[in-house]
């Protein structure tokens, strides 16, 4: 049996700008892959909307990563709890 403590976790900010100048990618071209405008994007970016479930793994096959890595993530202390398997 193993036990691991999980807290709630929250989405700080997302990597985008990280990843599109790693990539050599403008916004647009991330926008066209996916389907999505260049306003949505820019919105996604700025914090104001947040991609789907499906765009998410969509992104993280262009860039080459996990789906986690698109994102900066946050644990919030006071929610942990135990979990016993």
């Amino acid at each position: 049996m193993g036990k691991y403590i999980i807290g709630a976790i929250r989405i700080e900010r997302i990597r985008l700008p990280l990843l599109l100048a790693q990539a050599g990618m403008t916004q647009a071209q991330l926008a066209g892959r996916l389907k999505l405008t260049d306003s949505f994007i820019h919105k996604v970016i700025k914090g104001e909307r947040k991609l789907s479930l499906v765009k998410t793994k969509e992104a993280a096959i262009i860039f080459d990563c996990n789906m986690d890595d698109l994102y900066k993530w946050t644990e919030i202390e006071q929610d942990k709890r135990s979990v016993t398997w």
